[in-house]
């Protein structure tokens, strides 16, 4: 899967998983501000819809009820009492259930009371409903003090022109608790008042009455009304609630004040877990972004690590050695990055490997050519020198002695040239396909037979059947002199050299050249390969650069083969080229 779809994947789950938090809290937050409307509710009408929540919210343990004890304190504020009757009439439960209420009521009894049949000291409201299977009937009762502060008040009041004129006890019992009194036409135009703000209203209509009564809350101030039938008249007594100012309505309605703060949850809610997420989110996709891009601009100023954290370890790898989950989203960008860094450090060795070989190489042609060029100038400055008088015999002396040293010069330059190519990565420009039984005299032939490397001290034994490679020709007869001349150059005259093709039994290809001469100690074995090991000095001919085997060495390399040397003192010296089957040139 790639990143683009990975990355969609972790968005759509985050966003699901949101969603599901979203919806449980807004459960909550629903049912918290339904349940705060119903409360709301139950103060206004308790007689309704409180005592509905009762029965709603009443836990039952074993024999014994427990009710909201937030309701409870809703009885108590208005000033009344509750019972819960059994099926028989008996009062099982009460709560500040006054001396003079009976403790129990026949069927009869209790209906007339409710129903205004017969006189009761108290309001009587009954309420009946099943939870869980039971049956709950409760009985709620209070006496209205503002009822009946406002019948005396109807007694005993006189009416001067818009006065209202009441006995000094009831005057001072309004204006103790900023109550006022209002007398209204039969059209609910104030006619005359007694302590009324002047934010009171003077002019009620049907609905504005009937508001003001069932949801006091609302508007500030309860309100108690009595109608005179014969006169039109209507008393109309109201009283601030607590905390509120006479006469003003509240600045927020309590039931758009709970939907504002249900409403306000909801949306901080939200706000906060889409602010949670989008910090998770960003943990998750945006640091390994932010972690990438600082990982490219060390890349760029030439530090070819991923970025550390404080404990020195890469920050994408947790401690036991595993690359981080955050960091797994982008696991194709990560193995490029790490793939890219690898590529520049092996690039960045390469290239100071090839200074290296370049500064080796600069001081090796220095250094090979200052001693053949000293022995030129020295004769340069011989024949240049007016004090002495050379003979024609002489000067052709001194002209042979410096054209071998141009020769060694010559050939030094070439070999050092060749190093140079192979370690930097040269290739062979072709490939020819030989047999190698036929084309190995050839090379031999091509060796170059001096004084001191007569063919007929070299024996040669072919395989007993066809040996094909692939080889760069001017390159393997390279090495063919070079082995040719390492033979008779450090061994006596009497050597003989024996070259033979073979295929092992795991069908690798050997060329093995085999003398019968000094041989070497194992210090000089192991160091056969280097540069100079063996050394060069003015006299040597033109084969002895002291590159010799340093350039056969890579020259074999370089053509898919490896070469090995056994010997021993005084036991001769073979070396072995082998091509594996699987390592061949036409297969590099």
């Amino acid at each position: 899967m790639n990143i683009k779809w990975r990355l969609a994947l972790k968005l759509a789950a985050g966003l699901l998983v949101v969603g599901v938090i979203l919806l449980v809290l807004g459960g909550f937050i629903l049912n918290w501000g339904t349940d705060r409307l119903n409360r709301l509710e139950a103060t206004r009408q308790f007689e309704s819809a409180g005592l509905y929540q009762l029965v709603q919210t009443l836990q039952q343990d074993g024999g014994t009820i427990r009710f909201d004890p937030e309701l409870l304190a809703m009885v108590r504020e208005t000033n009344g009492w509750l019972q819960r009757i059994d099926g028989e009439g008996k009062v099982i439960d009460s709560y500040l259930a006054p001396p003079d209420v009976p403790s129990s009521y026949g069927p009869g009894e209790l209906t007339s009371y409710w129903l205004g049949r017969t006189p009761f000291r108290y309001q009587l409201y009954l309420w009946i409903q099943d939870k869980d299977g039971v049956t709950h009937t409760l009985l709620y009762g209070k006496k209205n003090d503002n009822d009946l502060l406002l019948k005396s008040i109807v007694e005993t009041v006189k009416q001067n022109n818009e006065r209202l004129e009441l006995p000094p006890k009831l005057a001072r019992t309004l204006e103790d608790s900023q109550s006022w009194l209002q007398l209204l036409d039969d059209n609910g135009k104030q006619i005359a008042s007694f302590n009324a703000p002047k934010e009171a209203l003077t002019q009620f209509s049907l609905q504005e009455m009937a508001l003001r009564a069932v949801y006091p809350d609302r508007y500030g101030s309860s309100l108690m009304t009595q109608y005179e039938p014969d006169s039109g008249l209507t008393w109309v007594l109201s009283t601030p609630l607590d905390n509120k100012a006479p006469g003003r309505k509240p600045l927020i309605q309590p039931d758009f004040a709970i939907l504002l703060a249900t409403t306000g949850m909801l949306i901080a809610s939200s706000m906060i877990v889409y602010a949670l997420f989008a910090w998770w989110f960003g943990q998750h996709s945006g640091v390994p972004v932010l972690h990438m891009m600082n990982w490219l601009k060390a890349l760029g100023s030439g530090s070819y690590a991923e970025p550390a954290g404080a404990n020195g370890r890469p920050r994408s790898i947790s401690a036991v050695g595993k690359r981080r989950r955050r960091y797994r989203l982008y696991g194709d960008v990560m193995d490029s990055l790490e793939s890219l860094t690898r590529t520049l450090i092996r690039d960045a060795k390469g290239r100071e490997e090839t200074e290296k070989n370049r500064n080796e190489w600069i001081a090796g042609v220095s250094h090979d050519l200052k001693t053949p060029l000293a022995a030129i100038k020295g004769y340069a400055h011989m024949l240049e020198n007016p004090a002495y008088d050379w003979s024609a015999e002489e000067m052709r002396s001194f002209a042979r002695v410096m054209l071998d040293k141009s020769t060694h010069m010559e050939g030094l330059i070439s070999d050092l040239t060749l190093v140079y190519q192979l370690q930097s990565g040269a290739v062979p420009p072709s490939l020819d396909e030989v047999e190698l039984n036929a084309y190995i005299p050839e090379t031999l032939y091509g060796a170059g037979i001096t004084p001191d490397n007569q063919a007929s001290r070299i024996l040669f034994l072919p395989a007993e059947e066809p040996v094909k490679l692939h080889i760069y020709k001017p390159w393997f007869q390279r090495i063919v002199d070079n082995l040719t001349a390492n033979a008779f150059l450090h061994n006596s005259s009497s050597t003989t050299l024996t070259v033979s093709v073979s295929v092992s039994e795991e069908g690798d290809k050997q060329l093995i050249f085999a003398d019968n001469g000094e041989g070497m100690d194992e210090q000089t074995m192991a160091r056969l390969f280097e540069r100079y090991y063996r050394g060069t000095d003015t006299e040597s001919s033109p084969e002895g650069t002291g590159l010799g085997m340093a350039v056969t060495k890579a020259l074999v390399e370089v053509q898919g083969g490896a070469i090995a040397v056994e010997s021993g003192k005084s036991k001769g010296t073979t070396i072995t080229l082998v091509w594996q089957s699987d390592k061949s040139p036409a297969n590099l």
